[in-house]
């Protein structure tokens, strides 16, 4: 018998007894923990990139100097990253401006602002701004992909004289997170956002997939350098939070190089699961993961791992609610028919494809897989009014699974199920 812990958001975690026999697949591994000397090893990597000229070098002949910064829907902790960064730029005089990368999420609000930054840097003095897709005038357009999407890209990149992103690398919805994805979505106008997004519904423009075969990822690499981005830092994280990984660089070059070292602890085998593919997957979230819309990523994740008519079981408190998942609601059951007319409301404009790609892959995974989503009981109204079996216990879904699958039911633990990955999805690309 083995004892799992599921992490279950702010709520802490939530344990289960399985027979051994059942638990096919553990991914509950060791980790490193953080690297020691945090700011010296941010210095080091700009000024030691993967590619393109060091960061030191970049600040000689400039004058104005912004660094973009992802917003609330990611983890990424500026406020232990950046101050090593803004001292070295206020010791060489540099002007700076902070620009957040809120592609079309809203702004971040006081308590948001300074749990990304945190006091020092909000009581700086140096500028904050977030790009508003909508505010058409904030942009300029700068050229078109070979994919045809139009680039209108935030005027205070454009104006800077060296320009950073700091941000993290995880896998996501539309293959990994982080590099490119600061210009596009991130500061880019809501009809470039929208052009790039159409391209989320080809198959392989999905979780782990690279360029070739993720065309949407393609794209955003393409505005990257039309944009003219100087250079990225990209973390990696344990689950704890704890940065493990430090890569800088050109960025598409230093996102590369970053999901590599990002895939060497959460991809994993799945020639180790018996006969390839598990009956029954269960996940929790993590404590930032306060929305639904951005808390149901890991059935997109474990639909890899999961063989169809298979179960995920995702343990979840979303205190905030469902978000923009809400939309996905007239299309559940998700039956042929539901999932032709959600694309027929695409091509209309009913739905926009935005925020159609933070609930879509998921109904996709539902019309193969039954989801139960473990909960607090006042969130039980939301997942019906989204037509998904939830309930409050954990007991309780696994009961739900032993029943359907019997006592020889694989089963697989994914304590942190947005961020894994199965190896192998882009050999022979």
């Amino acid at each position: 018998m083995t004892k799992i812990s599921v992490p279950y958001g702010i709520k802490g975690s939530l344990e289960l007894e399985i027979e051994d026999k059942n638990l096919s697949l553990n991914t509950d591994v060791p980790f490193p923990k953080e690297m020691e000397n945090l700011d010296q090893a941010v210095l080091y990597e700009l000024d030691h990139p993967v590619a393109g000229e060091p960061f030191s070098e970049r600040l000689k002949n400039a004058k104005k100097v912004v660094i973009l910064t992802d917003n609330f829907a990611r983890l990424t902790p500026a406020h232990r990253i950046l101050p090593p960064i803004l001292k070295k730029l206020r010791e060489k005089g540099k002007e700076v401006e902070i620009l957040v990368a809120s592609g079309l999420l809203r702004e971040m609000n006081e308590t948001e602002l300074g749990r990304k930054f945190g006091k020092e840097i909000l009581a700086s003095g140096i500028p904050i701004y977030q790009s508003k897709a909508r505010e058409t005038w904030d942009f300029e357009f700068v050229g078109v992909t070979s994919y045809g999407t139009p680039i209108s890209v935030h005027k205070r990149l454009l104006e800077a004289d060296v320009s950073l992103a700091v941000t993290m690398t995880q896998a996501t919805l539309w293959g990994y997170g982080g590099g490119g994805s600061m210009i596009l979505p991130g500061i880019c106008s809501f009809e470039t956002i929208e052009w790039d997004h159409r391209l989320m519904t080809c198959p392989t423009c999905a979780v782990g997939y690279e360029p070739p075969l993720n065309r949407m990822r393609e794209d955003i690499e393409e505005a990257c350098v039309l944009s003219g981005l100087d250079m990225s830092l990209l973390a990696v994280f344990n689950p704890d939070m704890g940065l493990i990984h430090l890569t800088a660089g050109e960025t598409n070059a230093a996102h590369r190089a970053s999901v590599k070292k990002y895939d060497a602890h959460y991809a994993f085998d799945l020639e180790e699961i018996p006969g390839g593919k598990l009956d029954v997957a269960i996940s929790g979230s993590f404590p930032g993961d306060r929305l639904f819309a951005h808390a149901c990523w890991p059935i997109a994740n474990l639909d890899h791992f999961v063989r169809d008519d298979g179960l995920i079981i995702l343990c979840t408190p979303i205190p905030g609610g469902l978000a923009h998942y809400t939309y996905a609601k007239d299309y559940m059951p998700p039956t042929p028919e539901a999932i032709r007319r959600l694309y027929e409301d695409v091509f209309y404009g009913k739905q926009a494809l935005w925020h159609a790609c933070l609930w879509m892959p998921i109904i996709e995974v539902m019309a193969k897989k039954e989801v139960i989503v473990v909960t607090e009981p006042e969130r039980l109204a939301d997942f019906e009014l989204v037509k998904i079996k939830a309930v409050t216990t954990l007991e309780e879904a696994f009961k739900i699974a032993g029943k359907k699958f019997g006592p020889d039911m694989k089963v697989g633990h994914f304590p942190y199920g947005k961020w894994v990955l199965p190896k192998g999805l882009n050999q022979g690309k």
